[in-house]
């Protein structure tokens, strides 16, 4: 990976983390298509099966840089393409994905939050859409990803009026999953990530594909999809041995067949 952009494995847990704390995170030209490498290799890496998106510092990703010198009569910035899809990766890719936000999450890293399965924080998140005060329409999927977390009429408000969301009111919101104290984070994520690792990887693959594909097909042909990969898993290993262990009063040992 390049300096902006981490990506660390450890076990079934990945870690992709934007490394630019000094300028809070923000996306300079070429960081968007960075990130989507990152995430990439992770979506094609079958053993993974939880990734976690983050900020290095104080703040999980405040969007585009806006103290890159821009000249009016010069080339316009274009973020490259593949920006646009990470937030399809996070939202499609068949592992969990959870978005752990600390300080500031605007624009591209909102919606980026947003797409993913989870978004958890700590005392300090302060979340913004942020589009319109920048004199943009929004990116990275916010219109699609965020009427589906929070309900439409809040979706328009928060979008059409940016302003500051604070830990307490993203959470009553439903912006956040899951909100710990700051001293307690990392050890809060790290339970939360391992949690999600350690559940029956063939399960949890097919219960994101359901959610994923609820949302493009009607409720009949859901069902019967559903229906067909649930008849599936009855007949895995894992299923008999999930069935065994809750008999014999254990934690399960699942192999991912």
């Amino acid at each position: 990976m390049s300096d902006s952009v981490r990506l660390e494995i450890d076990g079934a847990i990945a870690t992709v983390a934007i490394n630019r704390p000094e300028a809070r995170n923000t996306l300079r030209r070429g960081t968007g298509a960075e990130v989507y490498r990152a995430v990439k290799d992770v979506a094609d890496n079958q053993d993974i099966r939880v990734l976690i998106f983050r900020g290095v510092g104080d703040d999980f990703c405040c969007g585009a840089d806006m103290k890159t010198p821009e000249d009016r009569d010069g080339p316009k910035p274009t973020p490259s393409y593949v920006t646009y899809q990470v937030a399809v990766l996070l939202h499609e890719m068949p592992q969990v994905t959870v978005s752990a936000i600390r300080g500031g999450c605007a624009g591209a890293g909102f919606g980026w939050a947003c797409a993913s399965d989870f978004r958890v924080g700590d005392d300090s998140v302060v979340m913004n859409t942020a589009f319109l005060d920048v004199g943009v329409a929004g990116d990275m999927g916010v219109p699609w990803t965020l009427p589906r977390l929070i309900g439409a009429s809040r979706a328009r408000d928060l979008t059409f009026f940016p302003r500051k969301v604070r830990s307490e009111e993203a959470k009553s919101l439903g912006l956040l999953d899951r909100l710990w104290p700051a001293a307690a984070f990392e050890a809060e994520l790290t339970r939360f990530a391992a949690t999600l690792a350690a559940a029956a990887p063939l399960a949890v693959a097919a219960l994101k594909s359901n959610f994923v594909q609820s949302e493009q097909i009607d409720f009949r042909s859901f069902i019967s999809l559903e229906a067909e990969r649930h008849i599936r898993l009855l007949g895995t290993d894992d299923r008999y041995e999930a069935f065994r262990a809750w008999l014999e009063k254990r934690p399960p040992k699942f192999s991912g067949h």
